[in-house]
């Protein structure tokens, strides 16, 4: 194998891996842009690896196979990492499900089947943007009402429209007002019910919220 089809490869990888991240990095995802580029040019070159000792040494086929799934029980462990337990609800499986895919997108660039590869990234990227869209539009939306009491402090609100933008949250007829030393905050959005208890969670360990009522 020639220095130029190993630069080929990492160069792909790059390229399909950062196509996925960029989707996650948009999305607000803890697994972004640079990660799903690692992870995806770390396989590679490991499955690039494999085939140059198995051409160079008359190694077996057989290793090829037991080193993808070594790569793919490793990051499996990583995208463990991205999987958190918030008031009962599972969050992160969608990231660590993603950074599993990438890996084995790597292994299939570092195997040398290339269009094979591009197939495979432009199905994800279909599901992960298309699907997410039609979950949002038509799955399991509710309408919630939020009345928030939090200290008078002038990045509340700015903290507030982060953590929505952070969750993919619109927030719809916010109202704000003072009272004393204290803001008192109103607004609506439409979402699923685990899209909720995530936000929620974000909500209460901003340090300033002092009262929230739910309708």
């Amino acid at each position: 194998m020639e220095i130029l089809e190993v630069l080929l490869k990492l160069i792909l990888a790059i390229a399909l891996g950062g196509l996925i991240g960029l989707e996650r990095e948009a999305s607000q995802k803890p697994a972004g842009f640079r990660t799903n580029i690692l992870v995806c040019v770390g396989s590679t070159m490991m499955m690039t690896l494999a085939v140059l000792l198995v051409r160079s040494k008359g190694g077996e086929a057989d290793s090829l196979i037991r080193l993808a799934a070594g790569v793919i029980t490793g990051v499996g462990f990583l995208g463990a990492g991205t999987i958190f337990q918030a008031r009962g609800t599972i969050a992160g499986l969608t990231t660590a499900s993603t950074l599993w895919l990438v890996a084995g997108l790597g292994l299939v660039i570092g195997a040398g089947y290339y269009v094979p590869a591009l197939i495979f990234t432009a199905l994800t990227i279909t599901t992960l943007l298309l699907f997410h869209r039609i979950e949002d539009t038509y799955l399991r939306k509710s309408q919630f009402h939020y009345h928030l009491k939090a200290k008078a402090r002038p990045y509340i609100l700015a903290s507030l429209r982060k953590l929505a933008l952070h969750h993919g949250v619109r927030l719809e007829r916010l109202t704000m007002k003072q009272d004393g030393s204290s803001y008192l905050l109103a607004f609506s959005f439409s979402a699923s019910e685990e899209k909720e208890q995530e936000f929620n969670q974000g909500l209460l360990e901003l340090a300033d919220i002092e009262e929230l009522k739910i309708d």
